[in-house]
């Protein structure tokens, strides 16, 4: 299948950070084969006319929880401990894997109605979410969690015999080695991840430095934060991305420096449960990549990459008293290059660019909030909301288009199982107490 995108405002984020005003997008299968100045020479199966539409990298979404999807709204108005354990631990331990499956779905038609076209998905079960991501053509990267409650032996078998069981060799699927936090494994368990991400070649993941009290039960422990505990262990001698990154102090952010560790801003749900806001100038000034996340629903309440966008930005503004810090420019960057870095697929995703995957969006300029257009990319940031976009492709194959989703499902039937799924988990709940 070619493909032909033209008249369109392209905006690459490629290292130049190039921009065609009268560009052209040529996809021929699943990948992208022209970027450019409108040009003759493509015999396209389809000609689209974008009519002045942005055209560019879908966003890539670092740090998720997706079966939580049918989960929100349910845990309003607490703080972090009080949701974690009395709000969401009772769902979770009624969850099934078919509930898991319909409550991904939802999360992904969220995600492409958005325009995301990756994202990181972290989560206790794997599989059946795993199969939700296949059977609707996302591009998706997984954590396989290394587990505690098991020796050394078992724990190093359960994890491999997982992934051997996971992974299908799908060009869509990566895999993390994960640990959920520095408290859901003893120290051995934190080495465990080390060895398998070396034995296997994967990146790790890690929530880390989200509260005051996680560093500070960390310092009182161990007598280091958590970023120079984890170093101390030998965590960040593989690659890594950690989520959250609120409270690191000037030796944490080099330390992140010196490994090359990605750091997943998570804005909308640290500020929504008061963690915090993490420094986002500050790693940007050490060259620390950053990439943004939206975490789950339950604490975010939107998948939605325009708002984080905007709430990177600003919210340093506010902290520094700065206006001119962290530009629209740094913020796409972020959600597109950053994010693609932050999975160890920037050789293949984040950019408009030859030869690669062609995981592409348009974006709409037709609605009030773009006029006039000034300043295209200030308005993606400060003025774009998600249903602006109009088309979401992955590899060649559009997911969403002009409001009809393509993820292997109706919505019709993922609202009604995912409607069912909630209310069958709610009564179970009211049973238990």
């Amino acid at each position: 299948m070619k493909t032909r995108f033209y008249n369109a405002y392209v905006i690459t984020c490629n290292d130049q950070f190039d921009i065609f005003p009268n560009g052209e997008v040529w996809v021929e299968d699943d990948k992208i084969v022209y970027v450019g100045e409108a040009k003759d020479g493509f015999m396209a199966d389809r000609k689209v006319n974008c009519f002045g539409d942005v055209i560019m990298p879908g966003f890539i979404n670092s740090h998720t929880h997706l079966p939580m999807q049918i989960f929100r709204g349910l845990a309003e108005g607490t703080s972090f401990s009080n949701w974690w354990i009395d709000q969401i631990k009772p769902l979770e331990n009624n969850f099934t894997s078919e509930q898991m499956y319909w409550s991904t779905l939802l999360a992904v038609a969220e995600l492409v109605r958005g325009g995301t076209t990756c994202a990181l998905n972290n989560y206790f079960h794997q599989k059946s979410p795993l199969v939700a991501f296949e059977d609707s053509g996302i591009r998706m990267a997984t954590h396989i969690d290394v587990r505690y409650g098991l020796d050394k032996t078992k724990r190093r078998h359960d994890w491999e015999n997982r992934y051997a069981d996971l992974n299908k060799n799908n060009p869509l699927i990566t895999f993390f080695v994960s640990s959920h936090s520095i408290f859901s494994l003893d120290e051995t368990g934190l080495v465990d991840c080390t060895f398998l991400a070396k034995k296997y070649g994967l990146p790790q993941t890690i929530h880390l430095c989200e509260t005051l009290n996680e560093v500070g039960t960390c310092e009182k422990d161990t007598g280091k934060t958590p970023v120079k505990y984890l170093e101390s262990l030998g965590f960040f001698d593989y690659p890594a991305t950690i989520a959250h990154g609120v409270y690191v102090d000037k030796e944490d952010i080099d330390i992140f420096k010196k490994h090359d560790v990605s750091v997943s801003i998570n804005m909308s749900s640290n500020m929504k449960l008061a963690s915090g806001i993490a420094p986002i100038y500050s790693y940007m000034q050490k060259g620390v990549n950053l990439s943004l996340g939206t975490d789950s629903v339950a604490s975010n309440n939107r998948l939605d990459m325009f708002k984080e966008m905007f709430l990177a930005s600003t919210s340093q503004k506010v902290l520094l008293k700065d206006a001119t810090v962290v530009p629209p420019k740094d913020v796409i960057l972020m959600a597109t290059r950053g994010g693609a870095r932050a999975l160890y697929l920037d050789d293949k995703i984040g950019q408009l660019k030859k030869g690669y995957q062609a995981d592409i969006i348009r974006i709409s300029l037709a609605e009030p909030h773009w006029q006039p257009l000034n300043d295209i990319i200030s308005h993606l940031v400060y003025s774009a909301i998600s249903s602006d976009v109009v088309m979401t492709m992955v590899a060649g194959k559009i997911l969403y288009e002009n409001g009809t989703y393509y993820i292997g499902h109706s919505m019709k039937e993922i609202y009604e199982n995912c409607d069912i799924a909630i209310k069958t988990l709610l009564r179970e709940i009211n049973k238990e107490k």
